[in-house]
């Protein structure tokens, strides 16, 4: 499988991979965090003032729905229908049985709560209703209850007694209007019959339902529950964080994976550099790279001769699209690593805006890169050896200038040379992109194995784009969490314009491990002293160690 494949099958597994889901919950954890406490501590604020509410429920047994309708007939009563109950329920609540109630309880209409009467099933045929009255006091609504259901029923017994009376109102008159002669005797005490036991109806009236069972008072309120509240509250707030998490990471534009950045870039990732708080440790005033990078800058440089066909590159550019994304930090320790693997290597410091190398290496030295071009020193006395150590550090070497150099030294397989920037000039760009600079790299493949470069961030001056052209490989760093989609696009554009470049990959830099995110990194051009162009946007400080 090619180069391109793997990075294409590699590039589909990360799109699928879970973490890519996860991370933005990661990422925007304060965020959730934040608004589920808010919606929790607002709904419980909301629901502990509000007036409590307190419910009582009590049941009736519904035998008959219109006793008055089966008075003084001999139908058997059967069981009330759906709809009867749903009738029953809405004549519960009817406005004279309301009147009735609140005259019973003494107050104004409305004062004392509400009632709902409802069927005890709504899916099946049943004979029983709920009655369950809601008020700002325990009593109340039990009281409110027990008085509903005391006047509904008696309200059927008044029916049912006011139609017995006017069935002996009937029957009495059939009786007056009969001759009493002995052929009317028989339907006469048929009459009589009916007369009395249509009085004893009357004195006995039956309502056609019974209550089962008083409502009794609550022992605490139905509500608020500000417990309660503030649970689903919360669970709304954690929708809402989370909502908001992804709606962040969608309009998002930062490159957050290794995934995205060879996707943004175009080029394949030639070295993935974890998330390191210190990169750069001084150790007794001299610069040591943690293993880590050291391991990953090996890989670097081995995916570099893999990237560029038979003739490994003699000339490394190493840069950016802006400032703090590492470049000058991978420029170094990719350096180191060509000089630990035996090959004669110099370290170019060509970032004459803000140079971070001499920094980086604990070096001080008399003459630089713009000595040279202005032909201030020879090339051959500029550079100041190190020698490597294990583990990726330096140690100062004793003269200035590869000429310098005795057999011993020579034999030597670790020794680096550097040449930093020298002297600020006003221009930079003037003399990086002149014969001079052209006549020094070529003079440089000449004496070492390997020159890297470590220049300027392209987006934020114009000071590397002539160099791009001069050298074997370029080398773009981009720090997940910090570089956009949108920079890559601008880079990748400019770059695009120079003539025979060889652009040989992008080194992810700080990649974080699991679900952690990539944000926090500011974006600070300040730090270049004014001497880049005024269209450098300005951005966020940064406490990363990088150029």
């Amino acid at each position: 499988m090619s180069y391109s494949e793997s990075s294409a099958a590699l590039s589909g597994q990360e799109s699928l991979d879970i973490r890519s889901y996860v991370r933005p919950i990661w990422r925007g954890k304060w965020i959730i965090l934040v608004v589920m406490v808010l919606a929790a501590a607002g709904t419980y604020a909301i629901a502990a003032r509000q007036h409590k509410e307190y419910v009582a429920t009590t049941a009736v047994y519904v035998t008959v729905p219109d006793p008055a309708a089966v008075v003084g007939t001999s139908i058997v009563p059967t069981p009330p229908t759906a709809q009867q109950m749903l009738d029953v329920a809405t004549l519960f609540t009817a406005q004279p049985i309301t009147n009735s109630v609140y005259h019973r309880l003494g107050m104004r209409i409305g004062t004392a709560g509400s009632v709902n009467v409802v069927p005890a099933s709504s899916v099946t045929t049943t004979s029983f209703l709920d009655v369950t009255a809601t008020s700002p006091t325990p009593a109340l609504a039990a009281r409110l209850a027990n008085t509903y259901v005391t006047v509904f029923l008696a309200s059927q017994r008044a029916a049912a007694a006011a139609a017995a009376n006017a069935d002996v109102a009937a029957a009495q008159a059939s009786l007056n209007a009969l001759p009493n002669i002995p052929v009317n005797t028989a339907e006469r005490q048929t009459l009589l019959l009916e007369i009395s036991q249509y009085r004893t109806i009357a004195r006995n009236p039956d309502a056609g339902a019974q209550q089962i069972g008083r409502a009794l008072p609550p022992t605490g309120p139905s509500s608020p529950r500000p417990i309660r509240d503030a649970v689903f509250g919360a669970i709304i707030g954690l929708l809402l964080g989370l909502a908001i998490a992804y709606a962040r990471e969608l309009l998002d534009r930062r490159i957050s994976s290794v995934a995205q950045l060879e996707s943004s870039y175009a080029h394949p990732v030639l070295a993935v550099l974890p998330h390191l708080r210190d990169p750069l440790p001084l150790t007794g005033g001299r610069a040591a790279s943690p293993p880590r990078v050291v391991e990953a800058m090996r890989s670097l440089r081995v995916n570099l001769r893999l990237t560029s066909g038979a003739e490994p590159p003699r000339t490394v550019l190493v840069t950016s699209a802006w400032p703090n994304e590492g470049k000058s930090t991978v420029a170094r320790n990719l350096a180191l690593a060509y000089a630990s693997a035996g090959e004669r290597t110099l370290l170019l410091d060509a970032d004459l805006r803000r140079s971070r190398v001499p920094h980086f290496l604990g070096l001080e030295a008399e003459f630089g890169l713009t000595h040279v071009l202005q032909e201030a020193v020879a090339f051959k006395r500029a550079p100041v050896p190190i020698h490597t150590v294990d583990g990726g550090g330096v140690t100062r070497s004793t003269g200035n200038g590869y000429a310098g150099r005795t057999a011993a030294t020579d034999a030597r397989s670790d020794v680096l040379d550097v040449l930093v920037h020298g002297e600020p000039v006003d221009n930079p760009v003037v003399l990086l992109s002149s014969n001079a600079m052209k006549a020094l790299l070529a003079t440089a493949r000449t004496h070492y194995d390997v020159v890297v470069i470590d220049t300027a961030p392209v987006l934020a001056v114009t000071d590397t784009v002539p160099l791009l052209g001069m050298v074997d490989a370029v080398v773009l760093v981009a720090r997940l969490g910090l570089t956009t989609r949108d920079d890559a696009a601008r880079l990748l554009s400019t770059i695009g314009r120079v003539p025979e470049v060889h652009v040989a990959g992008v080194v992810a830099n700080d990649v974080r491990d699991a679900l952690l995110g990539y944000g926090g990194y500011g974006r600070q051009y300040a730090g270049y002293g004014g001497r880049y162009a005024p269209d450098a946007r300005p951005r966020r400080a940064t406490r990363k160690i990088g150029g």
